[in-house]
């Protein structure tokens, strides 16, 4: 389509081709980039953050695996809105950013935690202990996450932390090697976060000759890395090492260290639960247009054999709108009408006009839109 039928001026033109397929997307929602994946992580009562597929664009919907019903469809609210709400309104879902990285908050209620300890005071609910060389264990009613309290240490080499064997004894039968473990703690500033490594959760009858070693985590339960301020780590049960045997029923034991490069102050630790998520799956538009032989979703082209995604009437579009940033580098005595054509012919997908007002009319949108406030309707009206 290009006047004198040359790309020798397009430097680059895989890139040019990336450039163009983030111009479509940005004006539509082709039909053809419509993908249902399981969610990575399976959803807890009263944990909110989850990670989002690496080619995430726009959500249709959050499908339950199992026994959806009639009232089962989660309402998108805007961030502030969701936070607000969270514990009042079911079925909730908000689209995020947490450093740097797309998460998607997810508020939906199946079956309620159980509480191993809230980490109010050291003697609360049995005794804390220090691990190790730690020292400095105080308890904390000023800053925490939930109940009334956490726990503040100081952690002077590797595997240094807290412990807790006389606690009351709680009955994880349900849960036994198939509930998840979360556990908050904070780092207080930038220095500590660069020497922490892991952390590791340890349960059961004694810490001694019955329990449960988690795997150590290394980032947060949604995959994000750890930050400065309240982290929150989950630790399956599936993958834990048991030591000897562990009577699920009387659990009554906890322990958490920390993998450290140096000496760290003031970690806080709070509010250790217990709970089996349920397993769901998303509708949501890509970002991507391409995939290779593997089946893998790719932002750009790195082999002839890789496939577009797109269907003829898209297709199109994805054409005329690659001919404009080809046309643009080229710079040639034609190029100008090159690109006027090209638009002419792509229309606006706003105004309706075009090839781009021809596709959304035949393929709305069925992207979630997110709620201003509860009971609305529309994006742009605010309280």
């Amino acid at each position: 389509m290009l006047h004198g039928g040359s790309l020798n001026k397009v430097r680059n033109f895989e890139g040019a081709m990336e450039r163009a397929a983030n111009t479509l997307l940005s004006k539509i929602d082709p039909i053809d980039t419509m993908r249902t994946v399981a969610l990575s992580n399976s959803i807890h009562d009263d944990v909110y953050n989850y990670s989002l597929p690496s080619d995430y664009k726009k959500i249709i919907d959050l499908i339950p695996q199992n026994r959806r019903e009639l009232l089962d469809s989660a309402n998108r609210n805007l961030a502030e809105r969701f936070d607000l709400r969270k514990a009042l309104v079911n079925k909730t879902v908000s689209i995020e950013g947490s450093e740097g990285t797309k998460i998607i908050r997810i508020n939906w209620r199946s079956r309620t935690p159980k509480t191993l300890n809230e980490l109010n005071t050291l003697t609360a609910n049995g005794t804390w202990a220090i691990v190790g060389t730690a020292s400095g264990l105080v308890a904390d009613s000023i800053d925490y996450v939930s109940g009334s309290g956490s726990l503040r240490v100081d952690l002077a080499v590797t595997g240094d932390g807290i412990q807790n064997t006389s606690m009351t004894s709680i009955d994880l039968i349900d849960e036994d090697e198939v509930g998840d473990f979360h556990l908050r703690f904070k780092i207080q500033n930038s220095a500590d976060l660069a020497k922490l490594t892991s952390v590791t959760l340890v349960w059961g009858n004694d810490l001694t000759t019955a329990f449960w070693t988690g795997v150590a985590q290394t980032t947060q339960a949604d995959g994000t890395a750890f930050k400065v301020g309240w982290n929150e780590i989950k630790v399956p049960w599936q993958t834990a090492t048991e030591t000897g045997t562990v009577a699920p029923a009387t659990i009554d034991s906890l322990k958490v260290t920390f993998a450290i490069t140096a000496a760290i102050n003031n970690i806080q630790i709070d509010n250790i639960t217990c709970s089996i998520g349920r397993n769901f799956d998303m509708k949501y538009y890509s970002k991507f247009l391409i995939k290779n032989t593997a089946g893998t979703w790719i932002t750009k082209t790195t082999s002839d054999d890789d496939t577009i995604v797109l269907d003829n009437d898209a297709i199109q579009l994805y054409e005329l709108e690659t001919l404009i940033i080809c046309a643009h580098q080229i710079e040639g005595a034609d190029s100008g009408f090159d690109i006027t054509w090209a638009e002419n012919k792509l229309g606006d997908p706003v105004e309706g006009i075009g090839l781009y007002g021809k596709y959304v009319k035949e393929y709305p949108s069925m992207a979630k839109k997110a709620l201003s406030y509860y009971g609305s309707s529309i994006t742009k009206r605010h309280w």
